[in-house]
C-alpha cells in the first residue's frame, strides 16, 4: 500500500448527530473535499409513520427522504418530511422523555442515512443539559447507537464507540474559531472587558452559553475552562415551542377557530423570515403579537438568571448558539448592558461543528496512546 493511500485508510471516521426538538444537525463526508473532510447539514425534527401505499411514488419528483425502523414501525423523516404531513401530523415528540421516544430513534437513523457510511469510528451525541446530567440517559444513547445498527432500505452502519456531551459545550469548543467576530461584539459593548488578542485567552474567562433551542433553553456556566455544573442547567417549555404556541394561540383568538398542529411550523417559518403569515387565503402580519412573544422569552430568560444562582455577577462574556438566537440575545442584553453579547455565526450548527472538534481531537489522543504488548 503506498504512503498516501495508507494515510487515508489511517483517517477514523468521526460523525456528529445533534438530535433537537426543532432540528437534527449531523456531519457528513464533504462531496469533492479532501479525505475526512466533512461538511454540516440539518433537516426538521418530525417523524411521520411511513405511507406504504403506491400513491407516495406519483408525484413529479422524488422527496428527500428515508424510511427508516424505530420502536418497531416505519417511519418518515429528512429534508422534505413536510410533504408527508397532514393537517394533524405534529409528527413530534416535545417531551422531556424525547430522547427515549421512536420519534428520536427515527430521526437518529435518518441522519445515519445521511451520512451514508458502513462504519463509524466515533459518534458523537448531544443531550440538552438536564438530560445530559442524568446518567441513565447517557448510558441509553451510549448502548443503544454502539453496535450493528439497522437504519432501513436494507443499510446497516457498524458504530464502534458512541460519546455523549452536552449541547452548549460544543458551541463553547468552537467558540475559538470566532474570535475577531468576538473581540467585535467586545468592543461595542461599555463593559471592562478588553479584546482578546488570541484565542487561548478564552480559558482565563468566564463564560456563559446559551442555547436556546425548540422545546428547552439550555446554558453552561464555564469557568477557566471547566463547567460549573451546579450553575448550569436548562428550562422545559422554554424554547421556539414556547413562542410559536403562544402566537398560534393569539392567533386563534384573532381568528375565531382552532388552527391545527401543521399550522405550527407555517408560523414558525414566517416569524423566522419575518413574513406575512398565509391561512385559508388570508395573510396575517404576525408584528402585532410583538408582546405576545417577547413575553414568551422574558420567562426563559428570566429562568436561566435564577439558574445561574448568583453566578451572573461574573460572568465576562455570554455566547448564544442554537437555532434561535435573535430574541434571547436582545433579551439577555437588556438584562447585562454591561456584557458582551456574542451571537455565533451560523448558530444552528455551531454545537455540531463544536462536536466534530471533540471527537477529532478524542481519536487523535487515542491514537497517540501505545498500543499493549
Amino acid at each position: 500500500m503506498s504512503k498516501s493511500k495508507a494515510a487515508v485508510a489511517a483517517i477514523p471516521t468521526v460523525r456528529v448527530i445533534d438530535v433537537g426538538f426543532g432540528r437534527v444537525k449531523l456531519s457528513r463526508r464533504a462531496a469533492g473535499r479532501a479525505p475526512g473532510e466533512v461538511e454540516f447539514m440539518h433537516f426538521p425534527s418530525m417523524a411521520i409513520p411511513s405511507d406504504p401505499s403506491a400513491m407516495r411514488a406519483l408525484g413529479q419528483s422524488t422527496r428527500d427522504t428515508f424510511d427508516v425502523p424505530a420502536a418497531g414501525a416505519m417511519y418518515e423523516v429528512g429534508m422534505d418530511i413536510d410533504l408527508a404531513q397532514t393537517g394533524g401530523d405534529f409528527g413530534r415528540d416535545i417531551t422531556d422523555q424525547f430522547y427515549l421516544s421512536p420519534i428520536y430513534e427515527a430521526l437518529t437513523k435518518g441522519a445515519l442515512r445521511y451520512m451514508d457510511e458502513e462504519t463509524i469510528d466515533l459518534l458523537v451525541l448531544g443531550l440538552p443539559v438536564n438530560q445530559y446530567l442524568n446518567s441513565d440517559r447517557r448510558d441509553y444513547l451510549e448502548k443503544t447507537y454502539q453496535g450493528e445498527i439497522d437504519i432501513g432500505g436494507g443499510k446497516k452502519v457498524r458504530i464502534n464507540e458512541v460519546l455523549v456531551r452536552p449541547q452548549p459545550l460544543g458551541g463553547y469548543v468552537e467558540l475559538g474559531n470566532h474570535v475577531d467576530d468576538l473581540n467585535k461584539a467586545i468592543a461595542s459593548t461599555s463593559g471592562a472587558l478588553e479584546p482578546l488578542s488570541r484565542d487561548e485567552d478564552l480559558a482565563a474567562l468566564t463564560t456563559l452559553v446559551v442555547d436556546p433551542g425548540e422545546h428547552t433553553t439550555d446554558w453552561l456556566l464555564i469557568r477557566r475552562g471547566q463547567i460549573n455544573t451546579k450553575a448550569s442547567g436548562a428550562a422545559s417549555d422554554a424554547g421556539r415551542h414556547r413562542v410559536v404556541r403562544a402566537v398560534l394561540e393569539a392567533l386563534q383568538a384573532k381568528v375565531g377557530r382552532p388552527l391545527g398542529p401543521a399550522t405550527m411550523p407555517l408560523i414558525n417559518d414566517a416569524l423566522r423570515l419575518g413574513k406575512a403569515l398565509k391561512l385559508s387565503g388570508t395573510t396575517y402580519d404576525l408584528g402585532e403579537f410583538e408582546e405576545v412573544i417577547k413575553a414568551a422569552v422574558d420567562d426563559p430568560v428570566s429562568r436561566l438568571i435564577e439558574g445561574v444562582r448568583g453566578m451572573h455577577e461574573l460572568i465576562d462574556i455570554i455566547v448564544i448558539v442554537g437555532g434561535h438566537p435573535d430574541r434571547y440575545r436582545d433579551a439577555l442584553a437588556k438584562r447585562f448592558p454591561a456584557i458582551p453579547v456574542f451571537v455565533m455565526a451560523d448558530s444552528m450548527l455551531a454545537n455540531a461543528r463544536g462536536f466534530q472538534i471533540i471527537g477529532e481531537a478524542v481519536m487523535d489522543a487515542a491514537s497517540e496512546q501505545p498500543k499493549a504488548a
